[in-house]
């Protein structure tokens, strides 16, 4: 029997491919654990699958032992790399678990009971991964991200590799070795290369392990919402972020659409006691139109950024700033006659020209004082004072991380708390501002006179629509609380079609064409 064929038996229920996502030095262990144990109560048998393991696979991957585990997580970074770049693909390794979803798939078809089966991918980082595996599985593929702060990782790993070494209660020698790795894990200057960072906002539950009562309770919220719960609503946090990507998606900014809410809650720091919480105010990246506020679609006359850079006038007003600056710094250099022959000879606004576009990743080229649009949290700040509200003491939620531009501003107005959900590795707002910032706060641990910022957990905007809808799994459906109670084992997801298994076996079957023999080979299970 070839497992490529193997499809579910019929009267099962479909297979759910969970994924996991966190930065180095995040328990994802666990998180596999909860999620495990919730989806037991649903007569679901969860399989883990290891992608760092699937690399001894790998035919450059060299067996060897170790002499630390920073070597060991190292090797299989530089590994995992190879393998991308040997495919020309970011992700090479979740066509290597899908290929082995297939070889365990083929294995368990041999029982005659067997369970409904969810699968386990810890872990994912690469952002093209997240894409892939929602083209094969669509609505059976979830992807739950871990946020822990970076210094409470470093602490964890160095003390997990002190361990490992036996050199107990001798950690902060292993702080150097575990702050690498987690740099390495975020992002690397690579196409092919480990990105963390991006693939993390992609995911459909967040989940902050600094609330170590909550992660099981959050986790079991999140199964039984996919299981149709009919009286699960949104806390405060989910639909105050709902309304930001909401809002974010008005924005004609191709570098990145963001959205900013102003959120009026009693407490912020507080919301067991909740009585009221209002929207006041909202903006998005967008640019300014003169007599106040900022350009809506269809406006006349429209100078958003795409408007003057058209077909007939390529004009880039941001980008001959940048230029001009540059021409300015090359004029300098070269009155030092730092520059051959060939150089000096052109011009520096030439040399400009030439050198901006190579500039990608620097500092310079990520200067945002010359960007056009309003930022979100400019622009919703600006939307309060126009309409006279005060937002001293007020909640800010946005969908990316603030910039340091953004940050005083945000200082100054008294906002006191605010929520991200994307990070913004450029920003320098905590460097700049480390006095007035609580740059990881954890609920609970709030400091008093400064500005706390929280990762966002919670229900992704993508899901909210989706999960929280009662028409799709309260009285309409005759989903009462005590009848989805009494039929839980029976119960299949409530959004995965019942053809989900023959969809998603032929996309397995196609995108597995193109994971080398040679690169991967596939070893067929020995099925009797």
């Amino acid at each position: 029997m070839n497992s490529a064929n193997s499809l579910p038996a019929v009267g099962t229920r479909p297979e759910l491919v969970f994924a996991l996502v966190g930065a180095a030095g995040t328990h994802l262990d666990e998180l596999s654990g909860v999620i495990t144990e919730e989806l037991s109560y649903f007569g679901y048998k969860a399989e883990e699958i290891r992608l760092s393991g699937l690399l001894k696979n790998f035919t450059e991957w060299i067996d060897k032992p170790w002499t630390s585990e920073s070597e060991r997580i190292k090797y299989c970074q530089t590994m995992g790399n190879r393998f991308r770049k040997q495919l020309k693909r970011g992700d090479a390794l979740t066509l290597a678990s899908i290929a082995e979803i297939q070889l365990r798939r083929a294995k368990s078809s041999q029982h005659a009971h067997k369970p409904a089966t969810a699968y386990i991918l810890n872990q994912l980082k690469h952002p093209d991964e997240v894409d892939l595996l929602r083209l094969v599985y669509g609505p059976s593929f979830l992807l739950i991200a871990a946020h822990a702060p970076k210094d409470m990782r470093i602490k964890d790993l160095a003390h997990t590799m002190a361990r490992i070494a036996t050199q107990p209660g001798k950690d902060h020698q292993f702080n150097s070795e575990a702050s690498d790795v987690i740099n390495i894990d975020e992002k690397e200057d690579d196409e092919f290369g480990q990105n963390v960072r991006d693939t993390y906002p992609k995911a459909d539950l967040f989940v902050n392990l600094t609330q170590k009562h909550k992660i099981k309770s959050e986790v079991q919220r999140f199964v039984h919402l996919l299981f149709g719960h009919p009286f699960h609503t949104p806390s405060p946090d989910e639909y105050a972020m709902y309304h930001a990507n909401a809002v974010s998606l008005r924005s004609s900014d191709d570098n990145r659409q963001v959205g900013a809410i102003i959120f009026s809650i009693d407490d912020p720091l507080n919301l067991h006691y909740l009585r009221k919480a209002d929207v006041v105010a909202v903006g998005m990246n967008e640019v300014p139109r003169g007599g106040g506020g900022l350009y809506w679609k269809d406006a006349s006359p429209d100078a958003r950024d795409q408007a003057l850079f058209n077909s007939h006038n390529k004009e880039d007003r941001a980008n001959e700033i940048k230029i001009g600056a540059l021409a300015e710094l090359i004029e300098k250099i070269k009155g030092l006659e730092w520059f051959n022959d060939t150089i000096s000879s052109k011009s520096a606004s030439d040399l400009a020209i030439i050198l901006l576009p190579n500039l990608k990743g620097t500092q310079f080229r990520d200067i945002g004082e010359f960007s056009r649009p309003v930022h979100a949290e400019m622009a919703a700040l600006i939307d309060a004072a126009r309409r006279g509200v005060a937002v001293d003491g007020h909640s800010m939620y946005v969908t990316t991380f603030p910039c340091h531009n953004c940050a005083k501003h945000i200082i100054a107005s008294g906002i006191r708390r605010v929520v991200y959900l994307e990070p913004y590795p450029k920003s320098r707002a905590h460097e700049l501002y480390h006095e007035e910032i609580a740059l990881e706060a954890v609920p609970g641990k709030e400091e008093k006179d400064k500005v706390n910022f929280f990762a966002y957990a919670g229900i992704a905007p993508r899901q909210y629509q989706q999960l929280f809808s009662m028409s799709e799994r309260g009285a309409k459906k005759g989903r009462s609380l005590d009848k989805w109670n009494l039929d839980k084992t029976t119960l299949a997801p409530l959004y995965v079609p019942k053809n989900a298994s023959v969809l998603y076996l032929e996309a397995e079957r196609e995108v597995l064409s193109s994971l080398p023999p040679e690169i991967y080979p596939l070893s067929s299970p020995n099925i009797s």
